[in-house]
Order: structure tokens, then sequence, then C-alpha cells
């Protein structure tokens, strides 16, 4: 296809445009790029403003692309002065395309398809990939696959908005939402992973300031699962711990488009960037029944041990003896049930041969397959070591509730960030805190004019609206007239309540709560021991 053949070509949409030129650019073995272009989404129609269905097929009013090669080459020889330098003129071939009169279609109304150097096989093989046009009509892959690999600060995503040129695939509400979470909290942690080669978001990972130093105060048990499918192609993954209050913390988001391979080992290993402190202090990882690749939780933390959620193990097995088996509902819950409860290993033997009586030999030999071998990461007697008091199952099936209570149904990635943030916020925490318990501890042990001031402070704890953000040297918190300090172990403040009666206030209560300390705490009496009754 000549010059003349070339003109007047006519697409209806980018995406048929950017095909063609694949195919072209191929066939010919010659490189173009978008030199400059005019995007529609930036256009100001003086009248008849396009469709915007119109404004996503095209992308732009005008385009002008250029050979590879446009600004020449420069060349020195070694020793030789500046002005000796030689330079070969840049490649003036180029192709400019125009939306047509009627507004439906981009059309090739100039080119000129002379080179003025020799096509080089090997360096066309090199840059060439299918699909250059299309993903750059949003951003440069080239800046897409740089930055897939590190993590981003706040100010190269202000750049790569400022590079944005279309709302392609999300990308631009994306960047937005980032901005905004770097905005309200510039210690964030963020990994913006694109699908090589194309301005396709593929991963998100975020770790607030919040959530690094939930990690860093309590981080000997993790968990980890996938949370929630939040659109069609994309799935909600989470870090959780476990704070002082035993509630579920959260320590790290990822956004994962569906198929995405070696999640835990993207997540475990950014989780370490994030938080290097914490690669030696993790002492076991609980993670999800369809989590894969369970051997690099000790590759990347080399002091922790694998479990698995105790409850979808038993769901599965349910499940499974229903498809495979014979035996009585009535029969199989309890079984397992017992196999998953045993507490010592003759428990576990003896609630073998119980099954053995009652499933058919499929169902026991797939048992023994699957589960049997990887006994020690759900059953009770090897998880008693780091589980503690902590109900595994049912901590992350209550913080699953929360989190999917507060994301939109169907959400974006952006919007999904944007709900996230505001997750993250301890206002809720704060408002269902349920201080009678806390009272009740206090009361038992202190005198009854402390404890009654205690008990005075816990709830009002929870009708504040605080600002709390960690200094240098502890907390400070800001109820919107006053500002208060706090120490970096949260047993003293500079407010005017606790100074006078050395007694734990509200403040207090509303960051220890933030920060996953506990509520009750007697060195929040160290400095007043008469609070304290004779008896103690």
């Amino acid at each position: 296809m000549d010059e003349s053949e070339l003109q007047l070509k006519e697409f209806f949409s980018w995406e048929e445009c950017s095909a063609f030129f694949d195919a072209w650019c191929e066939e010919r073995k010659v490189l173009f790029f978008v030199k400059n272009s005019m995007p529609l989404s930036k256009c100001k129609w003086a009248s008849e403003p396009l469709q915007p269905e119109v404004v996503e097929a095209l992308k732009y009013s005008s385009l002008r692309l250029a050979c590879k090669d446009v600004y020449g080459t420069r060349k020195r020889a070694q020793g030789k002065p500046k002005e000796q330098t030689k330079q070969r003129k840049g490649c003036g071939a180029y192709i400019v395309l125009r939306m047509s009169q009627k507004k439906n279609s981009l059309i090739v109304t100039e080119c000129q398809l002379n080179h003025n150097h020799v096509v080089c096989p090997l360096e066309f093989a090199y840059y060439f990939k299918k699909g250059y046009l299309l993903a750059n009509s949003c951003l440069p892959v080239r800046t897409t696959n740089k930055i897939s690999k590190q993590f981003v600060a706040a100010q190269e995503i202000k750049r790569l908005l400022s590079y944005c040129k279309t709302k392609d695939n999300g990308v631009m509400d994306t960047l937005h939402a980032l901005d905004n979470l770097f905005t309200n909290d510039p210690g964030t942690k963020v990994k913006l992973v694109f699908i090589e080669d194309k301005v396709i978001v593929k991963t998100v990972f975020f770790v607030t300031s919040l959530m690094r130093s939930l990690l860093q105060r309590f981080p000997p048990v993790l968990f980890f699962d996938r949370i929630v499918s939040f659109n069609e192609e994309f799935d909600l993954y989470g870090f959780i711990c476990a704070d002082a209050n035993s509630r579920g913390r959260d320590c790290a988001y990822v956004l994962a488009r569906k198929g995405t391979p070696n999640i835990l080992r993207f997540a475990l290993a950014s989780l370490v960037q994030s938080v290097p402190d914490v690669k030696f202090k993790v002492r076991c990882v609980t993670l999800g029944i369809d989590i894969g690749e369970k051997e690099v939780v000790m590759e990347i933390l080399p002091h922790a041990r694998v479990q698995i959620f105790r409850s979808q193990v038993l769901q599965t097995l349910f499940r499974k003896a229903h498809e495979m088996d014979s035996a009585e509902d009535k029969k199989i819950w309890p079984l397992l049930c017992d196999i998953a409860a045993s507490a010592t290993p003759e428990a576990y033997s003896q609630a073998m041969r119980n099954m053995d009586l009652i499933f058919s030999k499929s169902f026991m030999k797939y048992y023994k397959d699957q589960w049997h071998s990887c006994r020690e990461m759900w059953v009770e007697i090897w998880a008693l070591e780091t589980a503690q008091d902590l109900n595994p199952s049912e901590l992350i099936s209550q913080h699953k509730q929360k989190l999917i209570a507060g994301l939109h149904s169907n959400a974006t990635v952006a919007e999904c960030i944007l709900d996230l943030m505001l997750i993250q916020t301890p206002k809720e925490d704060i408002q269902n805190l349920n201080d009678d318990e806390v009272a009740t501890r206090y009361r038992s042990i202190c005198n009854a004019e402390p404890a009654s001031m205690i008990e005075e402070e816990l709830g009002s704890s929870r009708h504040g609206a605080y600002d709390i953000k960690e200094t240098t040297n502890g907390f400070s918190l800001s109820d919107g007239v006053s500002e208060f300090f706090m120490d970096q172990e949260l047993v003293t403040c500079s407010c005017t309540i606790h100074v006078s009666s050395l007694l734990p206030c509200r403040h207090l209560f509303a960051t220890r709560l933030q920060n996953g300390e506990a509520l009750f705490d007697l060195k929040l009496l160290q400095k007043n021991t008469m609070a304290l009754t004779k008896i103690l």
C-alpha cells in the first residue's frame, strides 16, 4: 500500500485503526508512534457535543504518527571536539489522521512514507509489540512497564495523571483515587502494576500509615484471604492482624485482576518491602483455603508457620462428602468436627478410625491425599501454639462482613480504593465501642470515684470526631477545637483531665482504639496508685 492508497483510509474506532497499523507496520518492518495528538475528551466543541460512546470509540480528534527515528541519531568519535559531532537528520515519515466531517470515524488525511534510513529487522523485532498504539491511547506503555516493578510515590501518580489522555480501562479514575489516598495519607505505600505492554491495571497493592503501625505493633499472627469479588474482573485480598482488643485489623490490601498468578508471593514480598521489620517477627500466617503457593510463606517469612482456616476446610470436606459419599448428613458433620478439634495425636488417630467406619473408600482416599498430609495446617492440636485464644475463622468472617458492608456493589477499582479509605477511618470503630466490659474491669480494681471518672471518659471517647496522627514523639489528636499530644506508649496525654487526675482520658482511649492497643491496661494507672483499691 503506497501513499495514495493509504490516504483517505477510514477507521470507525481507534481499536480498528490500531489493529490495522499493527499489521501494516509488521508487514513493512517500520516503527511508528503517536508523536502528538488531541484527545476527544479534551476538545471544547462549540456546538453539538459528541456522544460518550463516540469519544470512547475514536479517542482522538486528530493525531500524528511519526517514524520512531524522527529525531535521528547523533554520534561523535572519541577524542574529537564537540563541533565535529556527526548528526543524521531525523526521519520525516509520518501519517496524519483526523476526525471525519460526520464525526463518526478517523481518516488518514496526510502521509509521507519515504524513510531516510535503512530498516533494521533486529531493531524492529526488539521494539515492535502488537497493541502498542492502542495501549498508548491512555499512557505510554514504556512508563507503565517501568512503574509496575516498583513502589510509586505521590509525585509519580501526579505525573501519570498529567500524561493521561483518556479514561481508558478506568486508569485515570484509579490514578485520581490513588492521588486522593496520598493527599489524605502521605505515608501510604503503593504498588500499581499494569499488564505488560498494555495500559490496563492488573494489581494495586497499598499499605496506609495506620496499617504499617498496626503491623509493627501486632506482627506475630497474620491472616490472608480473598475477601470479595468487588466486580466481575477484580478480587479484593487482604492481610489482617489481631490487635490487643482481639479485633481484626487491616494490614494491607491487594486489588487483583481475576486469574492473576502468584498473588501470595506478590502480596508477601510487597508487605515485607513496606515494613521490613516484620520479616523475622511473623510467627504464623493463616491462609484461605483457595490461596495457592503456600510454600512461599517460609521463603519470605523464615520464622512463620503456615495454617489454613479450619472452618473453610470443614466446609470443603462437608461438600465433598455430599458429592462422593452416601453417609447420612447427621453423621458427617460431627465426624469432621471431631477430627478438626483433635487435641492430641491419639485423638486424631481415633477420629480417623471412626471416619473409616462411616465414609466410603473413595472419600477417605481423597481425605488422606488432600488433607491428612497437611493436618499440621488446620487440626487444632497443631494450631494451639500460635493461635492462642483467637478464633481465626470467626475473626476473618466478622472482618469480611465489615469490609463487604462498606464496599459499593459492582465497584470499579477506583471506587473500591475510595471505599477502603473510608473503612480505614476509626470513627465507626469508636462509635461501636462496647465500653461496658472495659468499665467493669476498671471498677473491679479502682476506687469508686476514679472508676466513675474513667467510665465517663471511656463513654465520651465514642462521641468525638477526632483526627489522630502519629508523630515523631508519639501521637497528636485534634477534636476540631484543640490539639492534644500523647507519648509513644499511649499512657500520657497533654489534656487538663489527664494532667490533673493522672487517669486515662477520652483522647488516650480513642487513640489506643485506633492503634489497636488494649483499652484496659494497668500502665494507664501507674502514675495514680491512689486510684487502685487496697486489695490490689
